[in-house]
């Protein structure tokens, strides 16, 4: 009887194994080989846009908290982009900063920057919020202090709204390293996977989730940011156009640039942020894998679901793995890799995959932290190599 149970319980681990491992593969592999395909079967058939038409007028929204290293370079690069000024609102909202930030915001006042300046310091959603209140233009582009961009970047951003179902528009950031640490190098190259993918999700006009560092939408698709528990703007505020009925699409051409963190620690604990945050509204995000919208959930289960569900799928597999040793050749070669492969991420000895082991454990901190009572407001700002001293 006790043998019975014993097989019955190793045959349900054995299921459990191989659609585990089924998931790991088409998340990191068969989700990414299929993109090129899938892009070019479903891909939007769309107008071609005339690129000479009347440009809409938008306002540039920048939230910012203790920026004095960066925020005047910004501003700056602002002021020479290539852009109608008459259809160009610039509002950067000081959010309670200890530094000059507000000070040197305000000094550009008579060149058409507008400083809002909040008595404390709410968080990046409040100060978002509130600028979205005060601006006036079609169309929102969001973008951080520390991201700068090429002179067309917003003419670029703007010429897909032309098309009267895309409610957002995606610009391609380029991160690049100065650190030299090993998470800088990693979550540099992950960028550019993940651009890449952005890509092929443009194409379908489904992206799913923006860039925070540089994204636009239009304006009465805004929807409130909650400021109770810590959010990821970008991504919220575009899988909302997304369920609003409209498409999300990524723009090549629309660049910006941006440094990562300056140490390893500091990267670290942005992606405990990302995780947690992005754990804080998964259930206001479910609705992206409704079956009548196939294609959309297929990116969002693909992408997203299992990538932030990746740390628990494989701890999964790990015991599950160890449970099969008495079962058959194949789990004990499967658990020799397995345990070969987690020695050499954590001893750095495959730098790639020391970050990503940490990415991965960044993740399932930010998961546990979800279920934590949190702070609401606040910033928690990281040094990044682009700060000048």
């Amino acid at each position: 009887m006790a043998c019975a149970m014993s097989e019955e319980f190793l045959f349900y681990v054995q299921i459990a194994f191989w659609v585990l491992l089924f998931l790991i593969v088409h998340c990191y592999l068969l989700f990414i080989v299929s993109l090129p395909f899938i892009s070019e079967l479903f891909k939007r058939r769309k107008k071609v846009l005339d690129e000479s038409g009347e440009l809409p007028t938008v306002s540039i929204l920048i939230s910012a908290f203790n920026e004095e290293a960066v925020i005047e370079r910004k501003i700056q690069n602002i002021l020479e982009i290539d852009y109608p000024r008459e259809k160009l609102e610039v509002l950067i909202g000081d959010d309670g900063s200890a530094d000059r930030t507000a000070e040197i915001v305000a000094r550009y006042a008579d060149r058409g920057i507008t400083l809002v300046k909040a008595p404390r310091n709410a968080g990046k959603a409040a100060m978002l919020n509130r600028l979205n209140g005060i601006a006036k233009n079609e169309i929102l582009l969001f973008c951080d202090a520390n991201t700068m961009f090429f002179p067309n970047v917003v003419r670029k951003l703007v010429q897909p709204f032309k098309d009267k179902k895309i409610g957002c528009a995606c610009g391609h950031l380029i991160l690049s390293d100065k650190s030299g640490s090993v998470l800088g190098r990693g979550e540099s190259s992950y960028w550019d996977l993940e651009s890449e993918i952005k890509k092929f999700e443009g194409i379908l006009d489904r992206l799913v989730g923006g860039n925070g560092a540089l994204y636009a939408i239009r304006r009465h698709l805004y929807t409130e940011l909650p400021v109770k528990k810590s959010v990821m703007d970008d991504f919220f505020i575009a899988t909302k156009v997304l369920q609003k009925g409209y498409f999300c699409t990524f723009v090549d051409s629309a660049i910006g640039t941006e440094q990562t963190s300056k140490e390893s620690s500091g990267e670290f604990r942005r992606k405990v942020r990302i995780g947690r945050a992005n754990f804080n509204f998964l259930f206001s995000y479910l609705p992206l894998l409704n079956p009548f919208r196939p294609l959309t959930a297929y990116l969002f289960f693909s992408h997203k679901i299992l990538r932030w569900f990746s740390p628990h799928i494989f701890i999964l597999l790990y015991v599950s793995c160890g449970l099969l040793l008495t079962s058959g050749l194949v789990y004990q070669i499967f658990f020799g890799v397995m345990t070969v492969g987690l020695l050499a991420f954590l001893l750095k000895i495959i730098p790639a995959g020391y970050y990503f082991l940490s990415m991965n454990l960044a993740i399932l901190k930010g998961f546990f932290l979800a279920f934590t009572r949190e702070k609401s407001g606040g910033w928690a700002r990281e040094a990044r190599g682009d700060d000048e001293a």
